[in-house]
This record gives structure tokens, C-alpha cells and sequence, in this order.
């Protein structure tokens, strides 16, 4: 993986969920001309994903072109250290890890820019538009009507990943229009597929880059366009300690913003495939 040092090292390894992320200020970097950083992830599908010993996918491809042009830019030289997590599916111990770290760490997954983590953490800009997927058993009838789905799902059980935003909306529609809603909350977005695929007692939203794992390793579970999301976006994650915001934010921003540039586009194709470029089209149509 270009721009990576991989420190899988014992030193890595044996952080604890209460162990301190923590990397070089961009301050720092630029006095000296070199410094550390330290990246986290999890596991978020084609988004980003081990590959052998290497970390792969969307986000860490944008990673490296960021890497790229603070060294050209502003002339220092990086070395990044990638932390391992004890659970790299766990969304809920990735985003502590970053909010409680120190200095040059950046989380590297699909998380959701909301106002409410910016009050808790640091995003770059966002590098990717959301759907979020309304998924059941394929033996499910098709939802004709979001706004029918406390009768057409009634005794129905919605599956979500705990600390996502698919939790908030889980309490929000129930408080809303679906009171005796049951939610159950787990740790993995795998998880809540996983069930899906094996009942038709249950529902669940995954975001889209979770859904392209789940139609690759479930074949039970089907899409309900009627329950489509639209309108959330996915950042980086820093500490609120970091100054390194402006300087990915100089990143995203240059020359008229990155993800409006071929480069972006040909990454995008390239991480998740042609295939869901135009699968993506067809959903924000």
C-alpha cells in the first residue's frame, strides 16, 4: 500500500480500547520537515478492508492521495503508522479511539457527518454521498410506503449496528410513528445482515458501503427502495485536539474540490467497481 508503513507491531498490537491514539501535530511536522501520524479504521466493506497484510478500499486509496499531496505541497515527509484495533468491527471502540487520541490520528471509515459528533470529534469534508439501504428476508413482501411501514412490518424486529446513526434512527421512528417497535442493537453491520438473511423477522438499515458486503455474502436479503435514505455524507474523523483539519480540508478543497475531479471518480471506480457507480446512479435518480 503506497505512502504505509505497516507497524503491526507489539507495540501496536497491544493497545486496549483506553490506550491513547496519538500522532505528531501538523505544527510540528511543518517546523521539522517530517513527522508521524497514525491511522485507525473500521471495517466498512470496499470502503476500506485488510488485504492480506495491507489495509485496501475507497478510503484508503483517498488516504494515499492525501498523503501525496501534503508531501509535495508543503515538502515534509510523512511516515504513517497504522493501528490495528482489537475489534475492526466495532464502530462504537474506532470512534472512541479517535475522539480520546491526541494530535496527528485520523479514523478512516464510513462514518456520518452529524452535528452532533462534531461537537466530539473533527471531519475532513466529506468524501462520499450516503444511501442509506432499508434491507429485510427476501420472502418479505416489497414496503409499498415508508410511511405504511408500522403496518406493513408490524411484528418485526429492526437490527442495527449500536453507535451508528442507524441506531438514532431506529429510537427516532419509533418516538415517531412505530411505538411497539422492538430494536435490537449490536456491535457489527455483518451482524445485522446476517440476521436478515436468516428471518424474516427482522429489518435493518445498513449504509451503502456496508450493503455492497451484504449482497456479496447474503443471499436471502432484499432492498426496499421505498425506505431509501438519501442526504448524509461520510468524513474522516480527527480529534478535537488535532490541527490537521485545515490541511486535509486544503486537501478536499483544491482545484474546485476533490470529489468533483476525475481523479475522485476514477478511485471511486476503481475501489468499488463500475458496477456500483451505476447501481449508485440509479438510487440518487
Amino acid at each position: 500500500m503506497k505512502n504505509l508503513i505497516l507497524l503491526f507491531s507489539a507495540v501496536f498490537l497491544s493497545f486496549t480500547v483506553n490506550a491513547q491514539l496519538s500522532g505528531d501535530s501538523w505544527k510540528e511536522t511543518k517546523s521539522k520537515g517530517s513527522g508521524e501520524v497514525t491511522i485507525t479504521y473500521n471495517y466498512s466493506g470496499k470502503f476500506i478492508y485488510k488485504n492480506g497484510d495491507e489495509l485496501d478500499g475507497l478510503c484508503i486509496n483517498i488516504w494515499d492521495k492525501f498523503v501525496e499531496y501534503v508531501e509535495s505541497t508543503h515538502n515534509v515527509n510523512l511516515q504513517v503508522n497504522v493501528h490495528q484495533p482489537n475489534n475492526a468491527v466495532n464502530f462504537s471502540e474506532f470512534y472512541s479511539s479517535v475522539q480520546n487520541a491526541k494530535g496527528g490520528v485520523f479514523g478512516l471509515a464510513d462514518v456520518t457527518i452529524t452535528q452532533a459528533r462534531k461537537s466530539e470529534v473533527q471531519f475532513s469534508p466529506s468524501f462520499f454521498s450516503n444511501v442509506s439501504i432499508l434491507l429485510t428476508n427476501k420472502s418479505v413482501p416489497d414496503l409499498q410506503n415508508f410511511d405504511n411501514i408500522s403496518s406493513e412490518f408490524k411484528g418485526m424486529t429492526m437490527i442495527v449496528q449500536r453507535g451508528t446513526t442507524h441506531e438514532k434512527r431506529a429510537k427516532e421512528l419509533k418516538d415517531s410513528s412505530f411505538p411497539v417497535l422492538t430494536i435490537e442493537s449490536v456491535n457489527s453491520f455483518q451482524e445485522c445482515y446476517e440476521k436478515v438473511n436468516q428471518s424474516d423477522n427482522y429489518f435493518t438499515y445498513l449504509d451503502f458501503s456496508s450493503y455492497l458486503s451484504a449482497i456479496e455474502d447474503a443471499k436471502d436479503i432484499k432492498r426496499h427502495p421505498a425506505g431509501d435514505k438519501t442526504g448524509e455524507e461520510f468524513g474522516f474523523i480527527m480529534p478535537k485536539n488535532s490541527d490537521w483539519a485545515p490541511i486535509i480540508n486544503e486537501f478536499f478543497n483544491k482545484n474546485g474540490g476533490f470529489t468533483n475531479s476525475t481523479e475522485y471518480k476514477k478511485i471511486v471506480a476503481n475501489s468499488l467497481g463500475n458496477y456500483v457507480v451505476s447501481m449508485l446512479d440509479a438510487i440518487n435518480e
